[in-house]
């Protein structure tokens, strides 16, 4: 009994981790994401990096 049931968590587990994956279109970047996170807010305050014009 306890072999069926593992099995049925750790398949209903999987599919839920392959339906999301397939679901968000295998998006894996940050700015896919939907919530808000300290990595983002610190690159949006990053200063971008000035452009060289001497080549």
């Amino acid at each position: 009994m306890a072999t069926i049931i593992l099995t049925i968590l750790i398949f209903g587990a999987a599919g839920y981790v392959v339906y999301r994956w397939v679901k968000r279109g295998f998006a894996a970047e940050c700015e896919d994401c939907d919530t808000s996170c300290p990595v983002k807010v610190e690159i949006k305050n990053q200063p971008t990096a000035p452009i060289d014009q001497h080549s």
